[in-house]
C-alpha cells in the first residue's frame, strides 16, 4: 500500500486540534502509537499551562504571585521561551498582560465570554518580573502580576506533541500537529514533498493569501478578525503592552514561519500589533523568521525569506 496520511482530530486548549503522520500500509500500529502520544502530550501541556483550569500549574503560580511555586517542567520551559520572546520582540510580546486582558473582558474561555464594558487596569504595568530557579523546578512572578501563556503555550504544546510523536516512532517519515492554527511540522508528506500550508485571507471566505511549502519548523497566525468580544464585538485579544489596551495599530492578520512553533507564535503576536514600517524592521532584525501579512485593505505581502509556492498568486481583496 502506498503512503497515506493517518490522522486524529480532538478538542483541546479551547480549540479544534489535529495531528497527522505520513504512514505506509505496514506502519498503522506505529502511526497510531505516535498519534496517541501527541494527544497525550497536548493534554499534559494544557494541564500545566491553561489559565482557565484552576488546578493548572500556571493558575497556581498566578494565585501565589510573589512566592516561589513548584511547577511542572513544561511550565518552566514555556516560561523560558516566553521570557526570551519578550526580549526578542522588545516587549511587544509580554506574557504578563493577563490583568490587562481580563480588564478588557477576556476573563474566561472564549466560548463562555459574556458581553461587558472594559474596566481600568488598576496598577498593571508591562514587564513584570518572571523568574525560574537554577534547577528548573520552581518559578516566581512579581506580587500583583499574572501570566497568560495562551498563544505561546499552544505553539509550545504543538512542538512538544511533534517531539512526542518522533519519540514514539523514531523513523516516522513526516508529521504535523495543528492546534487551532498553531502548527509544528517535520519531514515529508505521503507524496514525498514538503507540507503545503494554505494561509486564509480572512477578508474573503474561502480565499487564500498564499501557500507555504515547509519541511519543518513552526507556523502561527495572529489577528484581530476572529476572537472579538465586548460591546458590539469592538474589542480583540491582542493587548498592546505599551497601553494595556487592545492594540490599535496592526494588520488584520499575520502568519509567521519560524524554526519553532512557540517562536512563531510570539513573533506573530508582536507583528499583529505593529505598523507596517515597524513590522518590516522587526523581521529585518530577526532574520530567522518570515511573515505573510494581511492588511485591512490592500494585497497581502511577505516579509523575510517566506517559503511561498511560486505557482501561487496572492489573492487580492474583493
Amino acid at each position: 500500500m502506498s503512503a497515506h496520511l493517518e490522522r486524529i482530530a480532538f478538542r483541546a486548549v479551547g480549540t479544534d486540534c489535529s495531528a497527522a503522520v505520513t504512514a505506509g500500509g505496514a506502519d498503522l500500529r506505529r502511526a497510531r502509537r505516535a498519534l496517541t502520544a501527541a494527544h497525550a502530550e497536548v493534554a499534559a501541556c494544557e494541564a500545566a499551562l491553561s489559565r482557565f483550569d484552576p488546578s493548572s500549574d500556571l493558575s497556581r503560580l498566578n494565585r501565589d504571585a510573589g512566592s516561589w511555586v513548584a511547577v511542572d517542567v513544561r511550565l518552566v520551559e514555556a516560561l523560558r521561551l516566553a521570557l526570551h520572546a519578550r526580549v526578542a520582540t522588545r516587549g511587544r510580546f509580554d506574557p504578563t498582560v493577563l490583568p490587562a486582558l481580563v480588564a478588557a473582558g477576556y476573563d474566561r474561555s472564549f466560548e463562555l465570554l459574556e458581553e461587558r464594558p472594559p474596566r481600568q487596569t488598576d496598577g498593571w504595568r508591562a514587564g513584570a518580573a518572571v523568574e525560574v530557579d537554577e534547577h528548573g523546578v520552581r518559578a516566581r512572578i512579581d506580587a500583583g502580576a499574572a501570566l497568560d501563556l495562551g498563544g505561546i503555550g499552544k505553539g509550545y504544546a504543538a512542538a512538544r506533541a511533534l517531539e512526542a510523536m518522533r519519540d514514539a516512532w523514531p523513523s516516522l517519515p513526516g508529521a504535523l500537529v495543528d492546534l487551532g492554527g498553531d502548527l509544528a511540522l517535520w519531514g515529508s508528506t505521503p507524496e514525498g514533498g514538503p507540507w503545503r500550508i494554505d494561509v486564509l485571507d480572512p477578508r474573503s471566505p474561502g480565499a487564500t493569501a498564499g501557500r507555504l511549502l515547509l519541511s519543518g519548523g513552526g507556523v502561527a497566525t495572529s489577528g484581530r478578525d476572529v476572537r472579538r468580544f465586548g460591546p458590539g464585538r469592538s474589542l480583540h485579544h491582542l493587548i498592546d503592552p505599551a497601553t494595556g489596551e487592545p492594540a490599535k495599530p496592526g494588520p488584520l492578520a499575520v502568519t509567521v514561519v519560524a524554526g519553532h512553533a512557540a517562536e512563531a507564535e510570539a513573533h506573530a503576536t508582536a507583528l499583529a500589533i505593529s505598523s507596517p514600517a515597524d513590522a518590516r524592521a522587526h523581521v529585518v532584525a530577526n532574520p530567522q523568521i518570515a511573515a505573510l501579512v494581511v492588511p485591512h485593505v490592500g494585497e497581502p505581502f511577505g516579509l523575510g525569506a517566506l517559503p511561498l509556492a511560486r505557482t501561487r498568486v496572492l489573492v487580492r481583496a474583493a
